[in-house]
């Protein structure tokens, strides 16, 4: 098989504080970051190279935006092209390029938002026939959760919480619209791929019994939602059924026939435990070993892996030096690569 690295750039992170780290870090010329590339920071960990194909971004939604745009990069703007559809607007983009342009051969994306994903899936999936191909994401989060129902979340905590971390006067977690994005984009695929075909490992925000409890529209949505995911026979393997149930969630992924499968890892699935460099680091993830080892029951199922992605990387945490030690997410992600492509 022919292996084609291409990256993906998109960073639409609407999150002030992380808006304001890649202000401070422009005006220091991204002195401290590793990478400003996570594909070259993973390319880097190889003995023999493989060429890079890049996929254009405008430079204000990259991670490392140019100082003379800087000023494009607020949260009002960045609230503006996601609520737009920005997001599926590259997506699409990649599904034209991928399918035109690299299929064939077998893609892997590296990059920022995990939205992107949804172009190279999509792409396989015209291919090789929604029916045929089996989609494994490890994600310490479902991304199905429409914005609507996120935001109800948020509100609620808002409410309910005094130590919340949210902000009332905020006003981007109201009126939001359900676009495709990094939260959402699965529930677009499922439209399209049976969402049995679907497995999700590592999953870490999965309702709570004290969610199911509560007495709040908002909150009886986001669970109800969540519900009808599972009910729409999505394979949802939480991170604590492999703690308790190591054998039987292996057998599930086993058992399934499909001809194809692509495999999509968010770097977060590993937070916490193995590595610091992923955007979101609000769970502690599995452990490095046993993605190792998740793989290799992929591996043993025969399915053909026909495309794969690496997503959600920080550029600003990944590969640097965190209280005093070297984080290893290339390195672990590459390895994680390295077992998925080796004959």
């Amino acid at each position: 098989m022919n292996f084609k690295f291409l990256n993906g750039l998109l960073d639409p992170d609407e999150r002030i504080a992380y808006i304001n780290r890649k202000i401070e870090a422009c005006k220091e010329n991204y002195r401290n970051v590793p990478f400003r590339d996570p594909a070259v920071g993973i390319l880097n960990q190889f003995e023999n190279p493989f060429e890079l194909i890049k996929n254009e971004i405008e430079p204000w939604l990259t991670p490392t935006p140019p100082l003379e745009i800087i000023f494009m990069v607020t949260v009002e703007n960045i609230v503006t092209f996601i609520d737009s559809n920005g997001c599926k607007e590259y997506a699409d983009q990649l599904m034209n390029n991928v399918y035109s342009n690299i299929i064939p051969d077998v893609p892997i994306l590296i990059g920022v938002d995990h939205s992107l994903s949804g172009g190279v899936i999509r792409a396989i999936c015209k291919e090789y026939g929604y029916e045929n191909v089996r989609l494994i994401v490890f994600d310490s989060h479902t991304d199905f959760i429409l914005p609507t129902i996120r935001c109800g979340l948020i509100q609620y905590d808002l409410e309910n919480n005094p130590y919340t971390k949210f902000s009332p006067f905020d006003p981007y977690i109201y009126n939001r619209s359900d676009s495709y994005n990094a939260d959402s984009f699965l529930n677009y695929i499922a439209k399209e791929l049976p969402p049995e075909n679907i497995f999700i490992i590592g999953v870490n925000d999965y309702p709570s019994r004290t969610a199911e409890e509560i007495d709040d529209e908002r909150v009886k949505r986001f669970v109800e939602f969540y519900r009808s995911i599972e009910e729409s026979k999505v394979h949802i393997i939480r991170k604590e059924d492999l703690e308790k149930r190591w054998e039987e969630s292996c057998k599930i992924i086993l058992n399934n026939s499909l001809p194809y499968t692509y495999i999509s890892i968010d770097v977060d699935v590993c937070a916490n435990t193995s590595i610091r460099g992923a955007r979101f680091l609000d769970y502690l993830g599995i452990s490095h070993n046993e993605l190792y080892s998740l793989i290799s029951y992929i591996k043993k199922s025969k399915s053909k892996i026909v495309g794969m992605d690496l997503m959600e990387f920080d550029v600003y945490n990944a590969g640097a030096k965190i209280f005093g030690k070297l984080d290893r997410t290339y390195e672990i992600m590459a390895e994680a690569i390295h077992k998925i492509i080796r004959q």
